[in-house]
C-alpha cells in the first residue's frame, strides 16, 4: 500500500487533481472507479518524469561543495506539490536536513525533511515566534511553511544556526534493532519478524545490520532503484535492493564498490511473477 497504491492515489492532488482520488474512493461505480484508477496512474507516471527531471536539474555538486548544516534550496519553478520528494531526496543523498521552497503567488511555499538528531517542526515553530516566516508547522521529521521573499535570506541564516544550537548531541545515524548473521535470513526468520506486524509508526519494519557482504550483478531499476545480489564471506547470497538510490552516494557504492561493506536494511518478501522470494532492502551502508 506505501510504495505502490498510496503514491497513485497522492498523483492527483500533487499535480492539481485532487478530486480524482477522492471520487474513486467514494464511488461504487465500476465505470467511474475503473476512469478515475487509469487518470491517476498516468499521472503518477507523469510526476515520475517531473520528479526526475527536477532532480537531474539540481547541481549536487555544488550543494556538497557549499557543505551547509541544512540544505535550503529554492527554484521557483517547481510545482508546489512536488516540494516535499524533492526535499526528500536530497536529506536521503545528504544526510542533512533539507528544505525546498519554490514560488507560490507571491510568496514562497517550502517542504522540509529532516534527520533523527533535528526537530524541524520545532525549528519552524521558532521562525515564526520570531517572524520570519508568516506561517507553518510540522513535526520531529518533516513540516512546511510560508514566507515572504524578500525574507528568505533571513530564513537561510536562521536555521542554520537553528540547527547548530538546537541539534541533539548524539551524533549516530547508524541505528539498527541488532545484528544478524548473513545464515540466519531464511523463511522462518521472516515469519518471526512477520509476527510483529502491523507495521507503521509507533512499530517500524526491524532493521538489522549484516558484516562483510560483496556486491555482484548490480543494475538500475527505472532510472532510480538498485537492484544487485549480496554475498557473504561463505558465498551464500541474497537477492537486495536499494530504492531511490541512483545518483546517491550509497548507490555509487553499490555500482562500483569492489572490496566488502556492512549493510543496514529490513528483510521483507519480494513478490514476482507469482513467485516469493526472501530480499533485502538496504537502507544504508557502513564502510
Amino acid at each position: 500500500m506505501g510504495f505502490l497504491i498510496g503514491p497513485i492515489l497522492n498523483a492527483g492532488g500533487r499535480l492539481g487533481r485532487s478530486n480524482y482520488a477522492a471520487e474513486l474512493l467514494s464511488t461504487s461505480n465500476q465505470k467511474i472507479i475503473n476512469d478515475k484508477s487509469i487518470k491517476l496512474v498516468a499521472l503518477n507516471e507523469k510526476r515520475k518524469k517531473i520528479e526526475l527531471s527536477i532532480l537531474n536539474t539540481i547541481d549536487f555538486k555544488q550543494i556538497e561543495n557549499d557543505d551547509e548544516d541544512v540544505i535550503v534550496f529554492y527554484n521557483p519553478n517547481i510545482n508546489e506539490g512536488l516540494i516535499g520528494i524533492v526535499a526528500s531526496r536530497l536529506k536521503d543523498y545528504f544526510n542533512k536536513p533539507s528544505i525546498v521552497i519554490t514560488n507560490s503567488n507571491d510568496l514562497l511555499k517550502s517542504s522540509a525533511r529532516s534527520i533523527p538528531s533535528y526537530n524541524i517542526g520545532k525549528a519552524i515553530k521558532r521562525a515564526l515566534d520570531m517572524n520570519i516566516i508568516l506561517n507553518g508547522g510540522g513535526h520531529n521529521m518533516a513540516g512546511g511553511f510560508i514566507l515572504k521573499k524578500n525574507q528568505l535570506n533571513n530564513f537561510r541564516r536562521f536555521i542554520n544556526q537553528d540547527f547548530l544550537m538546537n541539534r541533539s548531541k548524539s551524533e549516530s545515524e547508524f541505528r539498527y534493532d541488532s545484528e544478524v548473521s548473513f545464515s540466519a535470513l531464511n523463511k522462518d526468520f521472516l515469519e518471526d519478524i512477520n509476527k510483529l506486524q502491523p507495521f507503521g509508526n509507533g512499530n517500524p519494519l526491524p532493521t538489522f545490520l549484516l558484516k562483510k557482504l560483496t556486491v555482484f550483478k548490480p543494475k538500475i531499476l527505472n532510472n532510480r532503484h538498485i537492484s544487485c545480489f549480496l554475498k557473504s564471506k561463505t558465498g551464500r547470497s541474497i537477492n537486495s535492493i536499494c530504492f531511490n538510490s541512483v545518483k546517491t552516494k550509497v548507490g555509487e557504492y553499490l555500482l562500483n564498490y569492489k572490496n566488502d561493506f556492512n549493510v543496514v536494511g529490513q528483510i521483507n518478501e519480494n513478490i514476482w511473477d507469482s513467485k516469493k522470494t526472501l530480499q533485502l532492502i538496504i537502507i544504508d551502508l557502513i564502510l
